[in-house]
């Protein structure tokens, strides 16, 4: 993992497995209770000192074993730590023959403490479905089982949960795969409606949403559901100056043209078919608004909207 991969105030410890790997020192060395206890235990500065005591005397301070200490305690050992909510047996795991390199892939080479060095839930589970082993949310979790909420699911979460899927969060307690599957999100919504989707949302917002994530609905929405609703119910905009004379629905798909516009609710337009041709005397390159134009023409007003196209994309 490069150093631009760091989590905000995270930092790297220059700590040299590889180093110790060389000089043939086993992991039992440093971790003393890795074997037979849960805890592998961290380096303490008095093991460290046995070797450094005398490699360390020429050094300059900064380069001295005592700067990977803090008050006496090993300033890595929180980059692995487990929370009080995890159970994790390094005994049992060394029981079942398992290597020390099986879960802690290329400590061997590593010459810096960061956070690849942390174990992934994944890798966990992964293994233990290879090998057999229980694999319930209890066997690692003091608290956390699939048939309860976790805190996060507190408070509001209701409303704001759709935000969390949406933003397609990397972080393990975002991940909703890990209790819930692909149809819980269409059961629920199937039964109760978002939040989101009030009157004002039913008579004119949801064409705009619509309009921007048509995606978005077809979690729950056949591909009719538009049709089917709007050919008893014509859409808002559809008032005023919609229709002819002014004709001010051409701006819907023509300014610009959108996908899946007019075409959605009518199969086709017959008056784009027969726009009337320009005289034989009129050449493309004539400025058609000089004469045809409401605002600067010559008494020559058209029969729809100017909506600011080439006048020969559909008279030719």
């Amino acid at each position: 993992m490069l150093f631009s991969q760091l989590s905000p105030g995270e930092k790297r410890y220059a700590f040299d497995h590889a180093i110790h790997v060389k000089e043939g020192l086993d992991c039992t060395d440093c971790h003393v209770g890795a074997a037979d206890t849960d805890e592998p235990g961290m380096p303490a500065m008095a093991q460290c000192m046995l070797c450094h005591q005398d490699l360390d005397a020429e050094k300059p301070p900064e380069k001295k074993v005592e700067t990977l200490f803090v008050d006496g305690k090993f300033a890595a050992a929180h980059v692995t730590a487990l929370s009080s909510e995890e159970i994790f047996s390094h005994a049992r795991h060394v029981e079942a023959k398992i290597e020390c390199a099986t879960c802690h892939q290329g400590i061997e080479t590593n010459q810096a403490i960061g956070p690849e060095a942390r174990i992934s839930m994944d890798a966990c589970t992964a293994c233990h479905v290879e090998r057999g082993a229980a694999n319930e949310c209890a066997t690692c979790h003091q608290e956390i089982r699939a048939d309860r909420e976790p805190a996060t699911h507190e408070q509001n979460w209701k409303r704001m949960h759709g935000n969390v899927v949406r933003s397609e969060s990397t972080e393990l307690a975002d991940r909703c795969s890990l209790c819930h599957s692909e149809s819980t999100c269409a059961t629920c919504h199937q039964e109760e409606p978002p939040g989101s989707h009030n009157n004002f949302w039913r008579i004119k917002g949801h064409g705009i949403a619509a309009g921007m994530d048509r995606a978005g609905c077809a979690v729950c929405h056949r591909n009719d559901s538009c049709e089917q609703c709007h050919s008893e119910v014509l859409p808002q905009s559809h008032s005023g100056q919609w229709g002819a004379p002014l004709d001010r629905h051409c701006f819907a798909c023509h300014l610009p043209l959108q996908d899946n516009g007019c075409s959605a609710c009518h199969k086709g337009t017959p008056s784009h078919l027969t726009a009337t041709p320009m005289p034989d005397w009129h050449s493309p390159g004539m400025n058609c608004r000089q004469c045809h134009s409401s605002v600067f023409g010559a008494g020559q007003p058209l029969p729809h909207v100017d909506n600011g196209m080439s006048c020969t994309s559909c008279h030719r």
